[in-house]
């Protein structure tokens, strides 16, 4: 602000590709070490029967309403692990942050919270972490980058996917995707890690997300996306 250019003699530099509330945790980021997220909209009016099956952590879960038998069924074999139950699992683990980062010091009130019901919008969440990745990407901040990767990896790790909620991930990944300050894949296959994280996500939950004409919708838009997904995608299929 002091090098004779116009920001330094006006006292003021005007930022036209962040929004006010997103500068804002960029701001609490440089003072606190880490930031907050916007909470989830509320949409219960909009909730439907279907709603309730999803998928988290991994593992699926479905209401059932058959009668549980009276006797224990019969041993059987252990099934074989598929090679992408192993992609899940490791997906899972991940952590994008190192010991010495801001993380370690986070109040616990800063930590990514799970949705509990189906009509709990997520993408305002979603969108917090990848505008303020976007940001730092941008400003070449990688302690930032690796926070943000990190608490969306969380995020979406505790995230219950109900149906209803399947195009919160759409959103994050059409943002991901359409966003002109991310760098598109490389000559040598690389994925910018916001994009990849995304990509890796929709993988892992293809059981689910694929059932939907949202995500089949997005697809049939063509694009990057497709191609990254498949790439990930080819080597769990049998």
């Amino acid at each position: 602000m002091n090098n004779g250019m116009a920001e330094s003699a006006m006292r003021c530099a005007t930022l036209d590709d962040i929004e006010v509330s997103y500068f804002s945790r960029f701001c609490e980021y440089a003072y606190r070490g880490d930031y907050t997220v916007p909470p989830c909209e509320d949409n219960q009016e909009k909730g439907n029967d279907d709603s309730w099956e999803f998928s988290t952590a991994g593992k699926r879960k479905k209401e059932s309403k058959k009668a549980v038998p009276d006797v224990p069924p019969e041993p059987q074999c252990e099934p074989q692990v598929s090679s992408r139950t192993m992609f899940r699992a490791l997906f899972y683990s991940k952590n994008h942050l190192v010991d010495c980062s801001p993380i370690a010091t986070i109040l616990q009130s800063f930590e990514p919270k799970a949705n509990v019901f189906p009509w709990q919008n997520f993408t305002p969440v979603f969108l917090a972490h990848a505008r303020l990745y976007c940001f730092a990407h941008m400003r070449l901040i990688a302690p930032l980058k690796a926070l943000t990767l990190n608490k969306l990896h969380k995020t979406l790790s505790n995230f219950k996917l109900y149906a209803d909620r399947v195009g919160d991930i759409v959103k994050l990944a059409r943002y991901a995707y359409l966003n002109q300050d991310l760098p598109s894949r490389s000559k040598d296959g690389t994925l910018d890690d916001l994009k990849k994280l995304v990509v890796e996500y929709v993988v892992c939950e293809i059981d689910v997300i694929g059932k939907h004409d949202v995500f089949v919708e997005y697809m049939e838009e063509g694009g990057e996306f497709v191609g990254d997904f498949w790439k990930v995608a080819r080597d769990f299929v049998k």
